[in-house]
């Protein structure tokens, strides 16, 4: 679990991000994308094993802030798809500006509506799917017929949903920060590590400061009963970017190697970034 230096994660909190991070496993993401062609990495025996943990169960109450939090850290640092915060939180894949992820075979679709509200609609034809580089299964879509849930109900998804998104991305930032401060360790460089470096130290400093930063975050909403504001969501994702960014320049020119797993991660922020923006502002 995530350190706080605020105050304590409940044990049962640390109990049940256990027990997601065990339903993960060893589970990876592709790791060599096959440029120009379409890819989802939706996972359906990951998302059962999730589901017996007790993922799926979780968002019918705005209080359950705390799993929503512990389990999107998990899920997070594995770069694990990001369906599995959508459809949990939201009931079905999310969608965008005609835009949706892990949309394949989806029969119904979340549409963030203004003043924070939701419709949940169904496609008026076949998805058409578009060629994204993170692995999210970017597809486009026309949706009609689209019934609009109460604001007490709209409330409580958007609550989950913001809190795992937070999550999620401090998860990400964490896993590249924790890549780079072990290639530092181990790479030398002028007849030392380069963790020994100045210049090194001082950006991994500042890494280390933003992942704390949205780690307090995260785990201030679950303390306060609310869920992450906009503006806190945006700057997650910016400071994320940051991160794994800093972290690639740690690697040099490896940070882009495929036997790192850092291109996912660089990839999976970038993507996340962009739909959280995009969701947040729909939903104004």
């Amino acid at each position: 679990m995530s350190r706080s230096v605020r105050f304590e994660v409940a044990a049962e909190l640390r109990t049940f991000a256990e027990s997601v991070r065990a339903a993960i496993g060893e589970w990876e993401p592709p790791r060599e994308p096959e440029l120009g062609a379409w890819l989802d990495d939706r996972d359906g025996a990951l998302a059962e094993r999730l589901e017996a943990a007790g993922w799926g169960e979780l968002w019918s109450d705005r209080d359950l802030l705390g799993p929503a939090v512990a389990g999107g850290f998990q899920l997070g640092r594995s770069a694990a798809p990001a369906c599995l915060i959508d459809e949990a939180s939201l009931g079905a894949p999310l969608c965008v500006a005609g835009r949706a992820r892990h949309g394949t075979g989806a029969t119904v679709f979340a549409l963030p509506l203004p003043d924070g509200g939701l419709a949940l609609g169904r496609p008026a034809s076949e998805p058409v799917a578009e060629t994204t580089l993170d692995g999210s299964g970017t597809v486009r879509v026309e949706v009609e017929a689209a019934d609009e849930l109460s604001p007490g109900d709209a409330g409580a998804r958007w609550h989950v949903w913001s809190a795992g998104t937070l999550a999620y991305l401090a998860g990400l930032a964490e896993q590249a920060l924790a890549l780079a401060v072990e290639h530092a360790r181990r790479r030398e460089q002028f007849g030392a590590p380069l963790a020994a470096l100045p210049a090194v130290q001082a950006r991994l400093a500042d890494a280390a400061l933003a992942v704390e930063g949205m780690t307090l975050v995260a785990w201030e909403a679950v303390d306060a009963g609310a869920a992450p504001t906009a503006p806190e969501l945006l700057w997650t994702g910016a400071a994320c970017n940051e991160v794994v960014a800093s972290s690639q320049q740690v690697h040099g020119a490896a940070g882009f190697a495929l036997e790192t797993g850092l291109h996912r991660l660089y990839r999976r922020a970038r993507a996340m970034h962009t739909w959280t923006a995009a969701a947040c502002a729909a939903a104004r």
